[in-house]
């Protein structure tokens, strides 16, 4: 995560401060605010990305989403050092504590991932893209139409793993999730992309180590929709977030995707509104008949 207060190494994340720092280092692990444990199976769209640590042992790294049965999404800023091997990544899937060996677990020789060429911290630019050799089992959430921002007001929901008090450096080994509100970005003079989504308060928020972790409107009759991704915060906004509505996000991704077989992943942008019927056209009367005798 980061924030227009500071440009600090990001090595730093993994303290207490943490918030207010710019990730320029490999993401640390931190916490959902204000949040509550998520039940076995409650969300099986939320991927955990793990690394490989110095002693051959792995810890959490960041998160993601499944939005197609073969795609993850994440934040370039946690993709970014995997693709450039400066980290070691798996994906684990349908897992929700990891104290267990539940779920579904790809190795790097099993996906193939790819960032944002033009990720920028200030630009609605944070996306990565994990693609998966074979079809997950776990069931996906679905991308939103382009165009279709949430509104400020609307309230959704985000999920993470890590620490829920900043205070304290006990981590939690479930996964947590909190509703967040959607609120007015202000984009400080310009500093920020207005394309970006803000959610959260104080009190219920996102902190570093929630990177690339989803910001979902929970699933009512069909699948789970993942309007963002944790991208970070700043001065005035507690929790920012890459609008995956964007189309501008996804140019990029195109021909990677189609590489893959896999073109329907990108959004696309929401039927219009079906165009009155015309007035049909009158009926032509009918020939008169020969009276009956």
């Amino acid at each position: 995560m980061r924030t227009s207060m500071s440009r600090r190494a990001g090595t730093a994340l993994a303290g207490v401060g943490a918030l207010g720092l710019v990730w320029t280092s490999v993401p640390s692990a931190a916490a959902i605010v204000g949040g509550k444990p998520v039940g076995d199976g409650e969300r099986p769209f939320v991927v955990q990305l793990q690394q490989r640590d110095d002693d051959g042992s792995w810890s959490h790294y960041c998160g993601g989403a499944l939005v197609d049965s073969r795609v993850v999404v994440t934040a370039a800023h946690c993709s970014k050092w995997a693709e450039q091997g400066k980290v070691t990544i798996r994906v684990v899937l349908g897992r929700s504590d990891a104290t267990t060996d539940q779920g579904t677990v790809v190795t790097k020789d099993h996906f193939t991932v790819h960032s944002h060429p033009a990720f920028s911290t200030e630009t609605n630019t944070d996306l990565g893209l994990i693609v998966l050799d074979s079809p997950a089992r776990q069931k996906s959430a679905s991308l939103p139409p382009l165009g279709a921002k949430p509104q400020a007001g609307r309230l959704l929901r985000a999920a993470g793993w890590g620490r829920t008090d900043l205070e304290s450096e006990a981590k939690p080994t479930r996964l947590h999730e909190t509703a967040l509100p959607v609120t007015e970005f202000d984009t400080e003079g310009g500093t920020w992309d207005k394309n970006f989504v803000c959610a959260g308060t104080p009190e219920r928020r996102v902190g570093p180590g929630d990177s690339g972790g989803p910001l979902f409107a929970p699933p009512s009759r069909g699948k789970a929709v993942i309007h963002g991704l944790v991208s970070g915060d700043t001065n005035t906004c507690p929790g920012l977030f890459t609008n995956l509505s964007d189309p501008a996000v996804w140019k990029p991704f195109r021909k990677v995707l189609a590489a893959h077989g896999l073109s329907r992943v990108v959004p696309v942008r929401a039927a219009a509104e079906a165009a009155p019927t015309a007035p049909a056209a009158p009926a032509t009367p009918a020939a008169p008949t020969a009276p009956t005798v």
